[in-house]
């Protein structure tokens, strides 16, 4: 298990980096996912508590943690009925309900038919 803390350095930038962040944490998941190591991107967390346990200097800020580890299990996936909420069933499986593809993608318009 591993956490990464990707830092934002404020004086180089100290608005409009969402876009950099998400890319390279994206690449993160992607590239762990390669290596058979699964990931939680944390965006809900005490940033400044955080930021104060690593010592982080003045000028830097911390936006999220990336969480990797070896999964201890295997989601089944499956189509929403309305619920996105995760169970798990009698063999503990957890279940994912997630919308259908129809559901959310538009072909040229918004609301058009796919």
């Amino acid at each position: 298990m591993a956490y990464i803390a990707p830092v934002l350095n404020l004086k180089i930038r100290r608005s409009g980096f969402e876009l950099d962040l998400g890319a390279a944490v994206e690449n993160m998941i992607l590239a762990a996912w390669e290596e058979g190591i699964g990931s939680c991107w944390i965006g809900s967390l005490d940033a400044e508590k955080v930021a104060e346990s690593l010592g982080l200097p003045e000028g830097y800020r911390l936006d999220c943690i990336l969480a990797l580890g070896y999964p201890a299990e295997s989601p089944v996936l499956e189509e929403s009925a309305g619920s996105v909420k995760y169970w798990k069933d009698e063999a503990g499986a957890v279940h994912v309900p997630k919308r259908r593809l129809a559901d959310v993608l538009h072909l040229n318009r918004f609301g058009g038919e796919s």
